[in-house]
């Protein structure tokens, strides 16, 4: 079985591999810059292919090596953010950066790896949305706009490539705070979050899981927030 997860450089990808690998899967990660335990992850036999998924080239450059050998799952990992610009040039450069990551990076990928993943027999595409689609902040309209593009594309997807390949989203939520998270933020939100704690990577790898090993679910979106939305909407 061989998988492709963008994003693969840092965080939730780079866990996401280790998961994958651990299960014996073949693993091709897309990474855009070299981070120091992208070495652990070659030495444990993942194959990584440098791409920037602000340029369509590279985006085909990628696709063409993946092509060339059979492929079972895909997971859109790879996310831009960064917040709001404070001027009119900088938000639109902003929105072309988080489109072109969120949006046309997917669309190409699901496009030119569609008859790879049908020809598995059991094909499956996963896309990592927020929960904030549904509830967009004003500031960070652009990030949350392109998030929602990546759910239309899944949803038009799961119909089109259907029944041979399925396509489904994980919404995360408070997972795993970023290092220039104050703690004044996060007591914030955990305290609008049910459960009261950020997540962790876990969580989301269980959810990858269930829709890697259940073949009735297609179009379907798993939020995976500690119950966040509920205080969000």
């Amino acid at each position: 079985m061989r998988a492709l997860v963008t994003g693969a450089g840092r965080r939730l990808g780079f866990y996401l591999c280790q998961q994958l690998l651990a299960l014996g899967w073949q693993v091709v990660g897309q990474y855009r810059r070299e981070h120091e335990g992208l070495a652990s992850l070659r030495a444990a036999g993942a194959t990584l292919i440098q791409a920037d998924f602000e340029r369509e080239e590279e985006v085909r450059a990628l696709a063409e090596q993946v092509v060339a050998g059979p492929l079972d799952l895909l997971i859109h990992n790879a996310s831009a953010f960064e917040p709001g610009a404070p001027t009119l040039a900088g938000e639109l450069a902003q929105f072309e950066r988080f489109f072109r990551v969120h949006m046309q990076a997917p669309f190409l990928l699901n496009r030119l790896l569609a008859e790879r993943l049908a020809a598995s027999g059991r094909g499956s595409i996963i896309h990592l949305t927020d929960i904030y689609i549904h509830a967009p902040p004003p500031d960070l309209a652009a990030y949350v706009a392109t998030k929602a593009g990546l759910h239309s594309l899944a949803m038009s997807a799961a119909r089109e490539l259907a029944p041979r390949v399925r396509v489904n989203t994980i919404e995360p939520g408070p997972i795993l705070f970023l290092d220039e998270h104050g703690e004044a933020w996060r007591q914030q939100v955990l305290a609008r979050t049910p459960l009261g704690r950020e997540g962790g990577l876990a969580p989301i790898w269980q959810a990858v899981q269930l829709l890697m090993e259940n073949d009735y679910m297609t179009g379907a979106s798993l939020r995976v927030d500690g119950g966040r939305a509920l205080a969000t909407f």
